[in-house]
């Protein structure tokens, strides 16, 4: 072999030795980094809760915040926004894109999320929020228990516990197995677990309404309803409209079809507490905060802070709270029992049984309540006409009255602890673009189940007239509600 020849494969050998160095080098790089995927998923879960942030400089945080607040809460959302150009306010349990929502309702997704909310709020617990700009009703990832965003957080990883739900009676088999083990983790696999209260984090995952009972239809509902009903158009699944002083109806849509009420119910909680407590009734904030689902919206409150039912009311009511629902109901539950140092596996559970006494006392005979906070779970549903009945006795109370039309709530809790929180409610803010003069009041839901609800109390030259708007779209409650409130008042 000539030198030509040999120095050609010396070379040809020297460019293949590198070119698999090369090679190896890169592949030993990709796989010494685990955090690839990981940072792809948080980079999707970021998109998940900030596509719907359409606020500048909303839920900014200080660390360093003095005690006076500002908090500016939402409300839980869960469902599509539909992300039109005024429809900014992409409201209350929660809400995503169409393609962002698969990603939250996939259950993997949601463990991970859940547990890095959970360390977040072992290691950086916050004081402050600033207000979010009018009409911007958002779901954040809330990492802390004071953070400001429907329907709130643990404070520590330690009290979480599986909630599991069994879908199957039959024989174990393989295939039912496989059933359950879904269903399981569409529950609530992040909230301490309580008797009969199983929270659902993914309704595609769960047969929801094989729980939600045949609804009934007796005379005083036919009676109700035998009216010439006029012809509206409404986008909501199920409406119905009242004349609050008469108490008749003036307009339906499928009043007693079973709809799941969110937020909503948080009237009833407040009509329970009202009942039970005087409002200057000193309550300590307590474990009962480790029960609230992490994706809710909360009101900022922390264990240990001393406020009044009062407080607490507004707590729920403005920024729809679900941390000061707990709190409430695991306080009159205690009081109910007759029991301060009544467990909350006690004390929770004695609520509930008050809310639906409650329920059924004003004529909601068609609803199951199973969470203070309206949150979805299983066997939890009601109807359009049940919380018309509801927002009746609502519209009945001076103080619910009166909290559910501010758009602002500035409190100083009983042990000095000052903040300010802002409405969930468009109809009520002037500078939401959907502002309506008439409206009063009451109270916004949104959930993955329930859609987008909103019970409106309308008030124009001594007319008063009660709108219940249920499972309706991101800007269709807004619409559907103005166009029912006119109806009512003859605008």
């Amino acid at each position: 072999m000539n030198k030509k020849s040999i120095l050609g494969l010396l070379l040809f050998s020297c460019i293949v030795i590198a070119l698999m160095f090369l090679g190896t080098s890169i592949m030993i790089r990709k796989g010494s980094d685990p955090n690839n995927n990981y940072v792809q998923q948080e980079a999707d879960k970021g998109d998940i809760h900030d596509s719907d942030e359409l606020v500048e400089n909303a839920n900014e945080l200080d660390k360093g915040a003095p005690e006076s607040q500002s908090i500016g809460v939402v409300e839980e959302e869960w469902l599509s926004a539909d992300n039109t150009s005024q429809d900014l306010d992409v409201s209350d349990q929660t809400n995503t894109s169409d393609s962002e929502s698969e990603d939250i309702e996939n259950s993997d997704n949601t463990e991970q999320i859940s547990d890095q909310i959970t360390e977040q709020d072992t290691e950086q617990p916050r004081e402050d929020v600033t207000e979010q700009p009018e009409d911007s009703e958002v779901l954040i990832q809330d990492d802390s228990p004071t953070s400001d965003i429907e329907d709130s957080n643990t404070d520590n990883g330690e009290d979480i516990i599986t909630d599991s739900f069994n879908t199957n009676s039959s024989e174990d088999t393989e295939e039912s197995s496989q059933e359950e083990t879904q269903t399981e983790e569409a529950l609530g696999d992040k909230i301490v677990k309580l008797p009969d209260m199983q929270l659902i984090t993914n309704c595609n995952e769960v047969d929801y309404m094989q729980y939600v009972p045949e609804m009934k239809f007796d005379s005083k509902i036919e009676v109700a309803l035998d009216i010439t009903n006029p012809n509206l158009d409404i986008d909501a699944r199920s409406a119905i409209l009242f004349d609050v002083k008469t108490r008749k109806v003036i307009y339906y849509k499928d009043p007693v079809v079973p709809v799941f009420p969110a937020s909503t119910s948080k009237l009833l909680t407040a009509l329970v507490a009202l009942d039970m407590c005087m409002e200057e009734e000193e309550v300590t904030v307590g474990d009962e905060l480790d029960l609230v689902a992490w994706d809710s919206t909360v009101a900022g409150l922390r264990k240990g802070r001393v406020l009044s039912i009062r407080n607490l009311i507004e707590g729920m009511l403005v920024p729809s709270g679900n941390d000061a629902a707990y709190v409430i109901a695991a306080y009159v539950g205690r009081k109910s029992l007759n029991n301060e140092n009544a467990n909350l596996d006690e004390a929770i559970p004695e609520f509930i049984r008050l809310m639906n006494n409650k329920a059924k006392s004003l004529g909601a005979i068609n609803s199951c309540f199973k969470t203070p906070d309206g949150y979805d779970a299983i066997g939890q549903y009601t109807t359009a006409y049940d919380m018309g009945m509801i927002g009746l006795a609502a519209a009945e109370s001076e103080t619910i009255r009166e909290v559910s039309k501010k758009t602002s709530a500035r409190n100083v809790f009983i042990d000095g602890h000052d903040v300010t929180w802002y409405t969930t409610n468009s109809l009520i803010k002037k500078n939401s673009g959907r502002y309506y003069s008439y409206c009063k009041g009451l109270k916004t839901g949104t959930s993955e189940m329930a859609g987008r609800c909103l019970i409106s109390l309308g008030q124009k030259d001594g007319k008063e007239v009660l709108s219940v708007i249920m499972d309706s779209s991101s800007s269709g409650r807004w619409e559907d509600s103005i166009k029912l409130l006119n109806y009512g008042l003859g605008l």
